[in-house]
């Protein structure tokens, strides 16, 4: 995910939660469920603060950042 430059920008909880992802082309805003683009890793699980990637039998948690959500103030 480094490599890709990919960061948790926000998220919006719903019936269809999406993720939005900054990465080094721009943003992408994805539904729990959906494949990430130009990988295998299917994003698992959304929250508040942070979004759950999988890959097999591994994981990944990506937290959205105190500075971006206005905590850091």
């Amino acid at each position: 995910m480094e490599e890709k430059g990919i960061k948790l920008a926000g998220t919006l909880l719903g019936p269809v939660s999406v993720a939005i992802l900054e990465t080094k082309e721009g943003y992408l805003v994805l539904p729990v469920g959906s494949l990430l683009p130009g990988s295998e890793a299917v994003l698992r699980r959304i929250e508040s603060d942070r979004v759950v990637l999988a890959l097999k039998d591994e994981s990944l948690e990506i937290v959205l950042d105190s500075m971006q959500a206005g905590g850091g103030q």
